[in-house]
């Protein structure tokens, strides 16, 4: 008996689980398509829209690139890219202008140690980015999170990449 109880209240909960996933996946997407055009507006502002770009593996995209957004109006390019840090994923987001030149980065999300991490979100290590190529000239890596900002310009490499295979 207390076995047919227990399935039945297992089954009764894996069924409210899955009508509330249902009726919140919907709202959930659209407020991360919604927080993601928002993402891409403030690294691209004079940008009218954006088109993504399909790739496939055999493009010579690197792995770490996620997605790939072309301005309409041909101000530019928006990369995505996730490479793993010291505690987990960085998920980073770049606006490139059409010289090849970071118009912007940023963190989109990480799980890295927090106090140490946070110099991903933190002005004073991002804007360092702005306006650089590919050389990346005068960037450099944070003393006490050393890996965190290796692998934030590790992701930034891979968006030059990236770039330059799209661009031609």
């Amino acid at each position: 008996m207390p076995l047919l109880v227990l399935t039945v209240i297992c089954l009764v909960v894996s069924g409210a689980l899955a009508f509330m996933n249902n009726v919140t996946h919907p709202v959930i997407t659209l407020a991360a398509a919604e927080r993601a055009e928002a993402a891409m507006n403030a690294k691209i502002p004079d940008a009218t829209g954006f088109e993504k770009i399909e790739f496939i593996d055999g493009d010579g995209i690197p792995e770490t690139i996620v997605e790939i957004y072309s301005t309409t109006n041909g101000v530019g390019h928006v990369l995505i890219a996730a490479v793993n840090g010291f505690s987990g994923d960085i998920t980073i987001i770049c606006g490139v202008d059409p010289d090849g030149r970071l118009i912007g980065a940023s963190t989109l999300s990480h799980t890295e140690t927090k106090g140490i991490g946070t110099i991903l979100e933190m002005p004073v290590f991002l804007d360092t980015f702005k306006g650089k190529d590919s050389g990346l000239e005068g960037v450099d890596t944070v003393t006490g999170a050393t890996i965190s900002t290796r692998a934030f310009i590790r992701a930034i490499n891979d968006v030059f990449d990236a770039y330059e295979k799209i661009r031609s």
